[in-house]
């Protein structure tokens, strides 16, 4: 299976009529698209943010090294705007939140992020960067969200932004996890 630009999966239990939708948005000939379902994980054992999401997004260095050179930046806005619907759609239903279970001492009785939706974006060197989005609420602006991190990966992958400039003080080659978690921070009005 060849590895697409941009990919969605969610949980067969979900309606799909959104991430239908989405699909269609963004469908243009010459990028690798892939919807798909999966059943539901069931238990998992790992550290809270490596859960598997509920709703995950994926969008390939290839979107922004090959695509998006030859599609334009009409292509890249119309993106952003089909994946902050389909966010703001699905953290609008608090349904899909994960019940975590542990022995005390274990889960962040405060977590103030989402393991039911993320957004995935490759970075270099087999390392991903997840948006940890916040948990719905009145006050989230997933629109804005999701802009910044798109902007941020579009900016990462010119060369004009670095972990350095969102706060990582190591090179990306010195990263023990393949997974570097952000998110975007209302204060500072940047993805930290």
């Amino acid at each position: 299976m060849q590895k697409p630009d941009i990919g969605l999966i969610f949980e067969e239990n979900l309606p799909d009529e959104i991430f239908r939708e989405f699909e269609i948005g963004v469908k243009a000939d010459g990028l690798k698209i892939i919807v798909e379902t999966r059943e539901p994980m069931g238990a998992m054992m790992c550290a809270e943010w490596f859960i598997f999401p509920t709703i995950m997004a994926y969008i390939a260095k290839s979107y922004f090294d090959v695509f998006l050179k030859e599609m334009g930046k009409e292509h890249y806005s119309l993106l952003k705007d089909k994946l902050s619907k389909l966010t703001d759609k699905a953290m609008s239903e608090p349904r899909i939140e994960p019940t975590l279970f542990a022995t005390e001492g274990k889960i962040s009785s405060n977590n103030p992020f989402s393991l039911a939706c993320s957004i995935h974006a490759e970075a270099e060197n087999g390392k991903v960067f997840k948006l940890l989005l916040p948990k719905h609420n009145n006050n989230s602006n997933y629109k804005l969200i999701v802009d910044r991190f798109m902007d941020f990966i579009s900016d990462y992958h010119l060369g004009l932004q670095t972990l350095n400039s969102i706060g990582c003080p190591w090179e990306i080659e010195d990263l023990t996890s393949d997974m570097i978690f952000v998110h975007y921070n209302c204060e500072t009005n940047e993805i930290e």
